[in-house]
């Protein structure tokens, strides 16, 4: 019997919480992240609505866009509002996207190879779009 090869939606959306719990640990070992007190509600709260997006995106028709998520510019504002600077949103999303294929690399006996490396694309264009959000929102003045 062939073991059915999952998409990479589909391991991420099931892998969220774990790629959380580890995307957490590596912001607790950077003092650049750190400096910047906050429990882990208030540090993660993006997360599970950055990765919905994300498996949205990834589901999608190949030249289909989402709008930029609400949630990137919620989470520019939130980070100014704490005391964060846009070097540290840099930061948070490279480290984003670290858990994110060291999920998938944990992960690749299960996934059909053949869509990895566009999936790949997906991931880091994703990324740096609601970055880019994140950080255009950080800079306007708070309404």
């Amino acid at each position: 019997m062939t073991k059915k090869l999952k998409s990479v939606a589909t391991i991420l959306e099931r892998e969220v919480a774990p790629a959380i719990k580890e995307w957490l640990r590596r912001v607790n070992l950077l003092p650049s992240l750190t400096r910047i007190s906050l429990d882990d509600e208030d540090r993660t709260f993006h997360l599970p609505a950055l990765f919905h997006d994300l498996v949205c995106r990834l589901r999608l028709a190949k030249d289909a866009r989402l709008p930029v998520s609400s949630v990137a510019t919620a989470h520019g504002q939130r980070r100014r509002d704490q005391g964060y600077s846009p070097a540290m949103l840099v930061e948070e999303s490279r480290l984003f996207q670290v858990v994110t294929f060291q999920t998938l690399q944990l992960h690749q006996g299960e996934l059909d190879q053949g869509q990895l490396l566009s999936a790949i694309m997906v991931i880091a264009d994703e990324a740096d779009l609601q970055l880019g959000q994140a950080v255009r929102c950080w800079e306007a003045p708070a309404a």
